[in-house]
C-alpha cells in the first residue's frame, strides 16, 4: 500500500511538471480582447487598497463602468498579478496555471472517491489536465474567472464527499467563495443532490442543514446580482427565449462533440441561431440527447458514474442554457464539464482494462494523455498574437462578424490599411447592424484619400444606429479634415451629449469652437475636461491656447508651463510658449522656447527657425 502511494505522489507530480511544460508556449501569450477593458485599461486593479471596493462595486470589474459583473474574488487574483508584475503577461499566466494543477488535484481526488481505483482517478486527473479544450480558459486571462470558480466548486465537492458535518463549514466557504469569482457556482448543490440520487440513490436527509445552507447562501447571491440578472433574462435580454434554447439544444451536442474530438477549435465558432423544434438539426439533436439521457437512467444501476457525470454536464451548463448570453457557444464554458468528461472517460476506461488487461489499457490511456498534450501545445500557439488568434477563428468560421472586427481592428492600429477595410467590409456584409463597423470604414476611406466613399457608409451606419458614438466621432473627422468647423462643431456637440463625461471629447469639441473664433466656448469645454482628467498636458496647452485668443497671455504662460511640468518635451508647448513670450516682449525667453520646440520635433523646425529669425533681425 505505502509502495503504491508513493508511485501515485510521484506520477501525480510527474503529471504538474508535465502540465507546466504543456503550457510553457503559453507564458508570454498577449492579453486579448475582454482582457483589455477588464486588466489593462481597469484602474481599480492598480491600487491593492482597492480590494474591498470589489465586493461591493460591480462596475469595479471593468475599465469601462457600462460592462459591470460582480466577480470580486476573480479581481483580487488580477489586482495581486498587477502589485507583483504590472502588465507583465507571465505572472498572469503563471496563476492561471496554477490554479489549473490545484484543479487537476482535484479532479484526481474526487474521481478516486466516485472510482474506487487510484489509477483510473490519476488517469481522469491526467485527461483534465491536459485535454486541449482547456487551452481556453488558461490562455485567455479574463477566462481565469472558469478556472477558479472551478478550482472552489471542486473544493467543495470533495469537502462533500470527505463526509461529516466538520466538513460542512469547508462546502459552505467554498461555495461562497466560487459564487463570488463566477455565477456557474450557483449550480453546486443540485450537482451535490444529483450525486446523492444517483451515486448513493438516496434523499440526503441527513444533509438537510448543509443544504440549507447553501440555499441560504445561494440565494443571498441572487439577491446581490438581481438587477444584472433581471437585465440579463427579463428586461434586456440578447435574444428571444425561443431562440435561445433551441440553439443551445444544438449547443450541447456541440460541446459534447467537442469534448470527445476537439478539432477545429476557435475562438469564435460558426454557429446559427435556431428557433425551433422543426429545425432539422435541432431535431436530431433533441433526439441524441433525450436517448443519452435514456441510456444512462436504464443503465444507472450498474453504471451510476456516467448518469451522475452526465447530469454534471448538463447542470453546469444550465445557467448559459438558460440566461441569453452574447456568444451562442464559448470553449471556456467547457472547463467544470471537462472534469465530468474526465471522470465518465476514466470511468470507461477502467472497464476496458478489466476486460483487455492492464497494459494494453495502460499503453491506449498512455495515448491519450500524450495527444492531449500535443494538441494542447499546438493549440498554445494560436494564442501567440491577435492576427494568429483572429485569423484563425476567420478562416474557419468566415460566417461570422467578430473575428473580423478584431482583424481588422489590428490591422488599422498597426496601419494595414488596405487589409482593415478588407476585414471590415466583410463586417458590414455579415452584420449589417453593427454600427461600429460603418465608423471604422469611414476613417479607413478617408485614409486612403476616399471622401465620398467615407461619407456614404457614415450615412449608412447612423440609418443603422443614430446614437452611435463611434459615428458621430467618425462624422466629426470627417468634417475636420474639410476644415467644416460648423458641421465638425455639430458632431462633436453630439458625440459629447452621447458621451458627457469623456475628456478627449469635450477637448475635440473645444478646439472646433476655436476654429471658429468661439474662445469663451472653447475655454468652458476645455476646462470640463481638466475636471475629467486633472493633469492632461494636451487639454493643458487647449487651455492656453484659448487663453490666449482672449489675450490673457499670462494665464496662457501658467496653462504652457503646467503643460510642461507634467511632460517635458512636449513640442507644441514650447512653441506656444515662446509665441506668448513674444507678444509679452520677453525675447530671450521666446527664443529659449523657439529653440525646445525646434530641437524636440522637426515638425516645429522650420516655424522656430522664421520666428527667431523675426525675432533677431528686430535687433
Amino acid at each position: 500500500m505505502k509502495d503504491l502511494q508513493a508511485r501515485l505522489y510521484i506520477g501525480y507530480a510527474a503529471l504538474l511538471l508535465l502540465t507546466l511544460v504543456v503550457y510553457a508556449n503559453s507564458l508570454a501569450n498577449p492579453f486579448h480582447y475582454d482582457d483589455i477593458h477588464s486588466i489593462v485599461d481597469n484602474p481599480h486593479l492598480r491600487a491593492l487598497v482597492r480590494v474591498p471596493s470589489y465586493f461591493v462595486d460591480p462596475s469595479a470589474f471593468s475599465g469601462d463602468p457600462d460592462i459591470a459583473m460582480y466577480r470580486p474574488m476573480l479581481l483580487v487574483t488580477f489586482a495581486l498579478n498587477h502589485a507583483l508584475g504590472g502588465y507583465e503577461v507571465l505572472g498572469y499566466h503563471l496563476l492561471s496555471i496554477g490554479l489549473h494543477m490545484a484543479c487537476v488535484l482535484f479532479v484526481g481526488a474526487i474521481a478516486k472517491r466516485l472510482l474506487g481505483n487510484a489509477w483510473a482517478a490519476f488517469f481522469a486527473a491526467g485527461l483534465f489536465a491536459l485535454h486541449p479544450i482547456q487551452t481556453e480558459p488558461v490562455n485567455y486571462i479574463s477566462s481565469r474567472s472558469e478556472i477558479l470558480a472551478a478550482l472552489f466548486f471542486l473544493l467543495g465537492f470533495w469537502a462533500y464527499l470527505l463526509g461529516g458535518t466538520r466538513h460542512w463549514a469547508w462546502v459552505g466557504l467554498a461555495y461562497a467563495a466560487g459564487l463570488l469569482s463566477k455565477s456557474i457556482v450557483v449550480v453546486l448543490p443540485a450537482v451535490l443532490l444529483a450525486y446523492e440520487i444517483i451515486v448513493r440513490r438516496r434523499w440526503p436527509r441527513d444533509k438537510q442543514g448543509l443544504f440549507a445552507l447553501l440555499f441560504f447562501v445561494g440565494g443571498l447571491y441572487l439577491l446581490t446580482v438581481r438587477s444584472m440578472l433581471l437585465r440579463a433574462t427579463i428586461t434586456a435580454p440578447v435574444r428571444p427565449y425561443s431562440e435561445q434554447f433551441w440553439t443551445q439544444i444544438k449547443a450541447m451536442v456541440f460541446y459534447l462533440q467537442m469534448l470527445v474530438w476537439p478539432a477545429n477549435q476557435s475562438v469564435d465558432h460558426q454557429f446559427i441561431l435556431s428557433d425551433s423544434l422543426f429545425d432539422p438539426i435541432v431535431a436530431v439533436a433533441s433526439f441524441f440527447l433525450l436517448s443519452l439521457i435514456w441510456l444512462g437512467i436504464h443503465h444507472r444501476h450498474p453504471h451510476a458514474v456516467p448518469l451522475f457525470a452526465l447530469a454534471w454536464f448538463f447542470i453546469i451548463l444550465a445557467p448559459s442554457t438558460l440566461v441569453p448570453l452574447n456568444v451562442l457557444v464559448n470553449e471556456h464554458r467547457l472547463y467544470l464539464p471537462g472534469a465530468a468528461f474526465a471522470i465518465a472517460i476514466a470511468y470507461a476506461g477502467h472497464g476496458l482494462q478489466q476486460k483487455i488487461g492492464g497494459l494494453w489499457a495502460g499503453g491506449l490511456a498512455l495515448l491519450v494523455l500524450v495527444t492531449g498534450a500535443w494538441a494542447t501545445t499546438e493549440r498554445n500557439e494560436i494564442w501567440r498574437d491577435e492576427y494568429t488568434l483572429w485569423g484563425d477563428a476567420a478562416a474557419k468560421a468566415p460566417l461570422m462578424a467578430r473575428p473580423f472586427i478584431y482583424l481588422g481592428n489590428a490591422y488599422a492600429r498597426d496601419g494595414r490599411v488596405e487589409e482593415a477595410v478588407a476585414a471590415f467590409e466583410h463586417v458590414v456584409r455579415r452584420d449589417a447592424k453593427y454600427a461600429p463597423a460603418y465608423a471604422q470604414l469611414g476613417k479607413l476611406y478617408l485614409l486612403q484619400g476616399r471622401d465620398e466613399h467615407a461619407a456614404e457608409i457614415l450615412q449608412r451606419g447612423f440609418a443603422v444606429d443614430g446614437d452611435n458614438l463611434e459615428l458621430w466621432v467618425g462624422l466629426a473627422e470627417f468634417h475636420y479634415g474639410r476644415q467644416d468647423w460648423l458641421r465638425c462643431r455639430a458632431a462633436y456637440q453630439r458625440a459629447v451629449e452621447l458621451a458627457p463625461n469623456d475628456p478627449g471629447l469635450r477637448n475635440n469639441l473645444g478646439n472646433s469652437h476655436q476654429a471658429l473664433g468661439q474662445a469663451k466656448q472653447a475655454l468652458v469645454q476645455h476646462e470640463r475636461a481638466l475636471q475629467l482628467a486633472p493633469g492632461n498636458p494636451e487639454t493643458l496647452l487647449n487651455l492656453g491656447n484659448a487663453r490666449l485668443m482672449l489675450q490673457d497671455l499670462q494665464q496662457a504662460v501658467d496653462y504652457y508651463q503646467q503643460a510642461l511640468s507634467v511632460r517635458g518635451d512636449f513640442a507644441g508647448a514650447w512653441f506656444n510658449l515662446g509665441y506668448v513670450y513674444e507678444l509679452l516682449a520677453d525675447q530671450q525667453r521666446a527664443l529659449n522656447a523657439y529653440d525646445r520646440a525646434g530641437e524636440l520635433d522637426q515638425g516645429f523646425a522650420a516655424q522656430a527657425a522664421q520666428r527667431r529669425q523675426g525675432l533677431t533681425g528686430s535687433r
